[in-house]
């Protein structure tokens, strides 16, 4: 697919895009063929490859998406600038950062606030090491977003898979500077650390935050400190920190992904007005139940959201191997599961 500008900024750019209550596509992939169909945008930047069709040795087909380092002196960051894919004759925004992601098509995008529902195999190998940083691999972004920032992410900093939501810092006694909050929902078991924020994207101190008592969550405030905010549950008024207006249900721990597929779904109503909605799965298990305020303020549900699947790090010195699978996107649960085993209550 040949795009003039780079699809971040395509993206922001839609106009006259449907209200909440219009029914979005319903999207599937298998990606049997050895191009990437319609539905997908491919980010190509100097160092990624992309390749679809059957994998050697397995009884599927997948897109495969691999990041391999970039060298040094080719890493600039343009903060400023969009995070750049290629353009029709190659360039790009550097950014700073290395990529290897699948963007949602324009003309499949749902608008903000929708009820819909996602389910995927992913594959991510076993690459990622306890030390490495920042490591996004699935996002949920806005399109114009208030923020730049991701709505719901898959993160695996320090060799540990975690979800987290961002929202509006609500501290008080926050920095000025402090404008986002992020709020983990669930995470690995063995989780040794969790990823915070800051222009290193260090990891935060605390060991072990995540139980699998219900109703206890953290949130980490895009603060100097790195600073984790415990409560149980979230919605008690008087709440210090960060995170404001959201009740977590956690049921399990999320699964080890390294080196194996993984079946996802979630179930999302992505608004910031309080009715916003999470439901996790991971490998037929419930996971997690996130209610409330869901993104940024204000609201426009003139927006659309759309999903990306991919590498997403820091520079680092190895290669990469993510993969998708048995994509299906609807409004319709019974199109995503439809026996049951995959989302039960």
């Amino acid at each position: 697919m040949k795009m003039q500008l780079s699809y971040a900024l395509a993206v922001m750019l839609i106009a006259g895009a449907p209200n909440a209550n219009a029914a979005s596509p319903t999207v599937r992939d298998e990606f049997d063929a050895t191009s990437v169909s319609d539905n997908w945008f491919s980010c190509g930047r100097d160092e990624n490859r992309f390749s679809f069709g059957k994998i050697p040795d397995e009884a599927r087909s997948a897109a495969t998406q691999i990041v391999r380092a970039l060298p040094q002196n080719n890493v600039l960051a343009f903060a400023w600038h969009p995070k750049g894919c290629a353009r029709e004759d190659g360039t790009y925004d550097r950014d700073g950062s290395e990529r290897s992601e699948l963007w949602e098509a324009e003309k499949v995008l749902a608008p903000m606030g929708t009820d819909i529902w996602y389910r995927f195999d992913m594959f991510v190998d076993a690459s990622i090491t306890p030390t490495t940083g920042r490591f996004v691999i699935g996002q949920w972004k806005q399109t114009n977003s208030p923020q730049d920032a991701p709505i719901l992410a898959q993160r695996f900093n320090g060799r540990a898979f975690t979800v987290s939501i961002e929202q509006d810092n609500a501290d008080p006694n926050r920095d000025p500077k402090n404008v986002l909050c992020r709020v983990f929902i669930a995470s690995q078991e063995t989780a040794p650390v969790e990823p915070g924020f800051g222009n290193a994207h260090t990891l935060v101190k605390p060991a072990q935050l995540f139980s699998l008592m219900k109703n206890q969550m953290l949130s980490v405030g895009h603060d100097a400190e790195d600073l984790a905010h415990g409560a149980a549950p979230l919605s008690l008024p008087g709440l210090t920190g960060c995170a404001q207006g959201l009740s977590v249900t956690r049921y399990n721990s999320l699964p080890d992904p390294f080196g194996k597929w993984t079946t996802m779904v979630y179930h999302l109503r992505l608004v910031s007005d309080k009715t916003g909605l999470i439901e996790i799965w991971a490998d037929g298990k419930k996971i997690s139940k996130t209610e409330g305020v869901i993104g940024f303020k204000p609201f426009l549900a003139k927006e659309r959201e759309y999903f990306k699947f991919g590498s997403y790090r820091n520079h680092a010195e190895f290669e990469t191997v993510t993969r998708l699978d048995h994509f299906i996107r609807s409004e319709r649960k019974e199109d995503v599961d439809p026996d049951g085993t995959l989302a039960p209550p």
